[in-house]
């Protein structure tokens, strides 16, 4: 069956409808609905439109806000009866596209699901014994294979024609005759996949500590009171806040309310997707990229049809077609990868705040190390503060210790990992307990040059060095995917002395295996993990132990649960100390800080080496103490004082193009633009324009970058001036030159 969609028709009496069309459009368009389409048609319904002399997919918003003095045209087809969203949330898409200022056409490519073209939309063929027809008890008349397939649906009834295939080769004509005879019936239904199929069987859910007990209190009578309610969940790691989620979530279906999760990393989707399987059942769907587009249609479409009310997923998941939406929850919402850094560059933790205001819900945000500016407002009364300061688990947190690598040079040699680590990793192995070695930088090496004339190979394609991938023999990019083979003499003076510089995580397995030969290894980041298969049978692997030392990027810093686990080795902590970033004391301290924390949470105690140059960094010294108050109270000073968020609103505009010198013109053109709306309309007191100046990288992609920063003291006059900027360009700023902005960047890179 379709879902009942928000009828359009009976409120529209001169069959006039908007309509959002997948084009780089800001507005949308007015389209005529012939009386022949209109039965049935509703809010969210995709359509095909014509927009010049092209036909184009959009989506149906609802009856016509005015009435266009140009000749309106006729929606030429309905391309799938059932609505990608309903009435409630076109507000929210309306929001998106005017806060990140990007075409609202372009808010729905990215955030609706659409299957692989040419594949199917969804749907199987079934084949079902039909126990009516009039041969059936005339099995001699039918030919071998017939016989077998009957005997075959006689056993279980019906099954799909894929699966039927398995076991009789080639049936279809075969079929044809007995559908034409009315033996059986073949069918198209629709197509369900379940990514949860292999979740473990339910376990009784566990005693709360007086901490989540009091938490859950608080959550659910904000619950009862079904409205808008923003809380921040500030738990230690192994403080049980996914018990938190799970009992509000039990609360919110009690309501008759859905339920929304979201998680920063596919690889956490699973396991957390697992845990609301094993207690509340079928009811729940996986939502994220790395599904087959097919299989995420399905999910969307038993979410839009009511067959589940509980959505966990990456941050796409926020667009879920969700209806009576009472609970959201952000884990993790202090994670960069909540960003969107293609097509419309959304915060999906800052939508989810605002979808929660526009459903009603109780919106929950969750973290050991919370972002300064979520911590901030709670501290201001703007979210309700809920603190987990203790472990459920019978460790407390683990031990903790700088390693100044200063001080543990091994000749002239610098070690990889020092001698206090190495010893630590030794004893550890010998106990039988497991140890995680988090390196967040991929590859073997991040340089590979030439010794005599100093040449780097770079990429061609963008303004950084190739990453060295030993194993493949390749250097590669990690921007745009160029790759070529290593090479064996310099392009420009034929030495042989080639070099490599930096450690990656590939340079570190290697040694590790060198140093523990009988250990069992195994490296987790985008190179060994390319499909979430792979990534899933990792982490079972090592939560089996299976696995003895676990060396891996950001992807294991945060949300696994390891028991065995009892020494962390952060072996490079400062990558992230000193990158160009506002914000880089704020990452090293969030991701030391998370990857300690998955150190002793089973039943023996826990220690961490964090290896560094710079042990007297404060961000450091309080990852050292597990002190987020400290970290918070220093990280919040420096931002007051260079303003910085959260006492300003920050947007990036970036130009691009192939010509540098275009861009770059473009770029002061721009600037001085900006400057003029500033005098103009007396927002110099609020704003401060920063640039214009080349991007740090300054090519990616054959795309030359430029790029100015605006600093406002309030939504207000920033979202002023990106609209008279956006008007005052007309049809550009350049040949062949894109200006992008994203509002609130992770990354200014």
């Amino acid at each position: 069956m379709n879902p009942s969609p928000t009828p359009v028709n009976s409120l529209t009496p001169n069959g006039l409808v908007e309509v959002a069309v997948t084009l780089p459009l800001f507005h949308t368009l007015t389209y005529r609905l012939p009386e022949k389409l209109a039965t049935g048609i509703g809010i969210g319904v995709p359509v095909l439109v014509p927009v010049g002399r092209r036909q184009v997919t959009g989506y149906i918003l609802g009856p016509a806000r005015a009435t266009p003095t140009v000749t309106i045209k006729d929606v030429n087809a309905i391309l799938d009866s059932w609505p990608r969203f309903d009435a409630a949330l076109v507000p929210f898409f309306r929001w998106l596209a005017d806060y990140y200022q990007h075409p609202i056409g372009e808010v729905f490519r990215t955030a609706l699901p659409t299957p692989r073209s040419g594949k199917n939309d969804g749907q199987e063929y079934w084949v079902t014994l039909n126990l009516t027809g009039a041969d059936v008890q005339k099995p001699g008349r039918l030919g071998p294979k017939a016989k077998a397939i009957l005997a075959f649906l006689k056993d279980i009834g019906s099954c799909p024609l894929a699966h039927l295939s398995r076991f009789i080769p080639r049936p279809r004509e075969t079929l044809g005759r007995l559908a034409r005879a009315n033996l059986v019936i073949l069918a198209p239904r629709a197509r369900h996949f379940d990514p949860l199929a292999e979740t473990p069987a339910a376990a009784p859910p566990p005693v709360l500590s007086p901490d989540q007990e009091e938490a859950c209190q608080a959550i659910r009578l904000a619950l009862r009171r079904q409205g808008f309610s923003p809380f921040l969940v500030y738990g230690v790691t192994a403080s049980g806040k996914t018990e938190v989620y799970l009992q509000a979530a039990q609360e919110a279906l009690a309501l008759k309310k859905s339920v929304l999760v979201l998680l920063p990393e596919i690889a956490l989707t699973h396991p957390i997707g697992q845990a609301f399987r094993q207690r509340f059942g079928p009811r729940v769907a996986l939502l994220h990229s790395g599904l087959s587009d097919n299989a995420r249609v399905d999910q969307w479409r038993r979410l839009a049809l009511k067959e589940m009310d509980i959505a966990v997923g990456a941050r796409s998941a926020v667009f879920a077609p969700l209806a009576d939406l009472g609970l959201i929850v952000v884990d993790e919402e202090h994670d960069q990868s909540y960003k969107n850094e293609g097509g419309l560059p959304y915060q999906a933790r800052d939508a989810a705040l605002y979808r929660g205001q526009l459903a009603g819900a109780v919106t929950l945000l969750g973290s050991a190390t919370p972002s300064v500016t979520t911590y901030y407002r709670a501290q201001r009364g703007k979210y309700q503060y809920i603190s987990l300061p203790e472990r459920v688990t019978p460790q407390s947190l683990p031990q903790v210790h700088l390693v100044n690598l200063r001080e543990h040079r091994e000749g002239r040699r610098l070690p990889i990992i020092s001698a206090p680590l190495r010893l630590a990793i030794a004893e550890t192995l010998s106990r039988k307990e497991q140890v995680l070695l988090f390196l967040n930088r991929r590859g073997y090496a991040n340089v590979y040059f030439c010794l005599f004339c100093s040449h780097i190979f770079q990429c061609q394609h963008c303004s950084v060095s190739l990453t060295l991938h030993r194993q493949e023999g390749k250097l590669r990019c990690h921007y745009c995917g160029y790759q070529e083979p290593l090479p064996v003499v310099c392009p420009q003076c034929q030495s042989t002395a080639l070099k490599h510089y930096g450690l990656g995580g590939e340079f570190l397995e290697r040694e590790v295996r060198r140093l523990f030969p009988e250990a069992r290894i195994a490296r987790l980041d985008r190179d060994t993990a390319s499909h979430r298969g792979k990534a899933i049978q990792i982490l079972e692997e090592m939560k089996t132990h299976r696995l003895d030392i676990l060396i891996g990027t950001q992807m294991i810093t945060k949300g696994h649960d390891f028991p065995q686990v009892t020494l962390v080795g952060a072996v490079a902590a400062d990558l992230s100390l000193y990158f160009p970033e506002y914000h880089a004391g704020e990452r090293t301290f969030q991701l030391l800080t998370q990857v300690a924390g998955r150190a002793g949470r089973g039943d023996r105690p826990g220690q961490v080496f964090i290896q560094t140059y710079h042990p007297e960094h404060f961000a450091l010294t309080a990852a050292q103490r597990h002190d987020y108050q400290a970290f918070y109270e220093a990280e919040l000073a420096a931002r007051r004082d260079l303003g910085y968020p959260p006492f300003t609103r920050l947007a990036l505009l970036r130009l691009q193009g192939k010509n540098a010198a275009t861009v770059e013109a473009a770029a002061h053109k721009v600037a001085r633009a900006a400057q003029t709306i500033l005098r103009t309309h007396n927002l110099e007191k609020h704003l401060r324009i920063l640039g214009p100046a080349p991007a740090p990288r300054s090519r990616l992609k054959e795309q030359y970058r430029w790029q100015i920063l605006l600093k406002s003291y309030g939504r207000q006059p920033l979202s002023a001036l990106l609209d008279q900027l956006r008007a005052s360009g007309g049809k550009g700023w350049g040949p062949d030159v894109t200006l992008l902005v994203d509002m609130d960047p992770a990354g200014m890179q």
